[in-house]
């Protein structure tokens, strides 16, 4: 799965492609991205200068300390409580309406932040403008605060990632599948709405109090209705998404074949670890090589290998859904739930 007549990528390009990748990725996707080691030289020469400004913001997600939990942004018509977590060029606080006593959370673009880093923010803006289902995370409004910086309030969601709720003790396997058909149905409702989320991952997917789903992080989707697309980090080559979760089309870098199919892939990346408690990927770490060659090249271990008792047709459902091949996956969000809820009863 290569593509065609795939040119060269320029030092801007690398650079946008890993900035907001961990530290420790990088170089990974730079060998695998650039045969040139000059070209390469040039773009960790910059990366270092950049990780050096004063100010800069990390490019990992962490939680603030308490030294740093002291400076909170003034945003009108919210008093800001504290900070939650940081993660590439944005910063999340929560807060409270002084109007409604509503509890928000409130996403803040950094004023170091890199113009792609600026236009994934404002992308998701307008992805989350477009979307409403219990499932998705509700945009509230969107703003700027006096100094200049975007910012967007959404509601805040009580709950733990779909990994962390799935380990709780007593949870059945039917419990775990009833949340990913959930997660179809909020998915379903996006890509109707022309919308791809393109990083579907157990952090992106919570369970609120009430055990409802919610899909969070709309930070790299993409519009593909009416002719929109992001224009950011869609250029031939680059990749976007978290490598354990990346379908092959992501990790072959050829953004035209990126789509719902997509968003199906993930999904079921996320069903196999639920009911299995691994990746479908016989590799011994999640360093950036292993996963890409993996997801590109390996056979998916059959999940009844992984988590025995499983139903047959539920393997060979997850299978397909797992497939180099987008066409041989699911046909939409829908589909891939009634087969699932079908593969459960036979």
């Amino acid at each position: 799965m290569s593509c065609p007549n795939t040119p060269t990528p320029s030092v801007r390009e690398l650079f946008d492609l890993v900035a907001d990748l961990p530290v420790s990725d990088r170089l990974g996707v730079l060998e695998s991205s650039c045969p040139d080691p000059v070209t390469r030289g040039e773009v960790l020469a910059l990366l270092r200068a950049d990780d050096s400004t004063p100010g800069s913001v990390p490019h990992v997600v962490r939680r603030f300390t308490a030294r740093e939990a002291g400076s909170l942004p003034a945003i009108a018509g919210h008093d800001v409580v504290r900070p939650l977590a940081e993660g590439g060029s944005s910063r999340v606080f929560e807060a409270v309406s002084t109007e409604t006593g509503e509890r928000v959370a409130i996403k803040l673009i950094g004023d170091d932040a890199s113009r792609s880093g600026i236009d994934r923010f404002r992308q998701e803006c307008r992805v989350l403008a477009r979307l409403d289902h219990p499932g998705i995370v509700r945009l509230l409004e969107t703003g700027t605060t006096a100094s200049g910086q975007v910012y967007l309030v959404m509601e805040f969601i009580e709950g733990s990632c779909i990994d962390v709720w799935s380990r709780e003790p007593g949870r059945t396997a039917r419990q775990r599948i009833d949340a990913i058909l959930q997660l179809l149905a909020a998915l379903g409702h996006a890509h109707a709405a022309g919308v791809v989320h393109r990083d579907l991952k157990p952090q992106n997917i919570l369970v609120d109090r009430s055990h409802q789903v919610r899909l969070v992080d709309f930070g790299v989707a993409r519009l593909t209705r009416e002719g929109h697309r992001t224009g950011v980090h869609t250029q031939t080559g680059n990749l976007v998404g978290t490598f354990a979760y990346m379908s092959p089309e992501q990790a072959d870098g050829c953004p035209d074949r990126i789509g719902p199919s997509t968003d199906l892939y993930q999904v079921a990346v996320v069903l196999y670890e639920l009911l299995s408690g691994r990746l479908p990927y016989a590799v011994s770490t999640r360093s950036t090589m292993a996963l890409l060659k993996a997801v590109l090249f390996d056979a998916r271990i059959p999940l009844r290998d992984a988590s025995p008792g499983s139903p047959v047709a539920l393997e060979a459902l997850l299978m397909r859904a797992l497939s180099l091949d987008a066409t041989e996956r699911p046909a939409n969000a829908e589909a891939f739930a009634a087969s699932i809820v079908a593969a459960c009863r036979a």
